[in-house]
């Protein structure tokens, strides 16, 4: 499982924005159905984050919400890598034809 794009084989050659763009492509190319599949676990996977939020009161909440903010991307980024791994070779060729 890959937690970040640059250790995918396929994305190797590409720079960091053309690899999220690749990706992007990727998964716009997934059926409903997996999309529905994806959604739902980066809500399972950040429903704990939030909830945990209601604990916390006043000033305290100010770095909690940076924290939680910062660590979304780190919670989602492996899930979508792993939705979108199975559309990459025709989302790199998209993105080539694209250029």
């Amino acid at each position: 499982m890959a937690f970040f794009s640059s250790q995918v084989t396929q994305l190797k050659p590409f720079k960091i924005r053309q690899r999220q763009q690749i990706i992007a492509i990727a998964l716009s190319m997934l059926t409903p159905m997996q999309k529905i599949n994806l959604r739902i676990i980066k809500l399972v996977l950040l429903i704990p984050v939030f909830l945990s939020l209601a604990y916390v009161e006043g000033w305290l909440l100010l770095p909690v919400l940076l924290v939680a903010g910062l660590s979304y991307p780190l919670l989602t980024t492996p899930v979508e890598i792993q939705f979108s791994k199975r559309y990459l070779s025709d989302a790199i060729k998209q993105f080539e034809q694209g250029e």
